[in-house]
């Protein structure tokens, strides 16, 4: 027996092809942290649903619970983040932030402020796909922090293996407001320094061999 319905915000990291008519989606969320929801009949041409079948938008969602598991009835697109579709690497960096989520959120206390980290990720890489590695370092540091494996860059880099500059733009990643550090503009050095290091501090504390998300596009001439 399904229960009754229940109204909440989430975001889609993920949109996959479920049984041949349906989709399942992966929807980071505020109070439930990571969820799976089946969204019944979301091939079909009519289908009020086919907003599901679009990964990193911010929505609205109306969902029922049967036998543990959640299904869509109804929804809406609060921000289609649509901005980053226009990119293929934005496209990545989404990808990649919606993988680190998965690998690290679940049902965790830590969803609350993940969630607000995620909004304003996918918003900024929206906005200026352009700046696809800056919002990818921001967004790296700042889930360290979140999920506490990451404080002050002194006491975090070993080896005096960064200068001042780039250990003092970590402090301002993991200390400032969600709303302001993905406005924060980097020069191509900080790049290319920051870049390497949020990557390689993520396999380390995660134990996962993650690759560049950029770098695994191949591409002629890649960043």
């Amino acid at each position: 027996m399904s229960s009754d319905p229940e109204v909440i915000k989430g975001i889609i990291l993920k949109s996959s092809e479920y049984k041949e008519k349906d989709r399942l989606i992966r929807v980071l969320t505020r109070e439930k942290g990571i969820i799976n929801i089946c969204v019944k009949g979301v091939s079909g041409k009519s289908s009020q649903n086919a907003f599901a079948s679009v990964p990193f938008s911010y929505c609205d969602l109306t969902v029922t619970v049967s036998h543990g598991f959640y299904y869509l009835k109804e929804g809406s697109v609060i921000s289609g983040n649509t901005g980053i579709m226009n990119s293929i690497e934005a496209m990545a960096v989404a990808g990649h932030i919606a993988e680190c989520l998965s690998w690290t959120v679940m049902q965790s206390d830590n969803a609350r402020d993940c969630y607000e980290l995620t909004i304003y990720a996918y918003y900024a890489l929206s906005v200026d796909p352009g700046n696809f590695l800056s919002v990818m370092i921001a967004f790296n540091w700042r889930l360290m922090w979140e999920l506490g494996l990451a404080d002050r860059a002194e006491t975090c880099v070993v080896d005096n293996k960064l200068g001042k500059r780039a250990r003092d733009i970590l402090d301002y990643i993991g200390e400032s407001p969600v709303s302001k550090i993905f406005a924060l503009k980097l020069e191509e050095e900080d790049i290319r320094i920051l870049r390497g290091f949020t990557l390689d501090y993520l396999r380390v504390q995660l134990e996962k061999d993650i690759q560049d998300p950029i770098y695994k596009l191949n591409l002629p001439g890649g960043t």
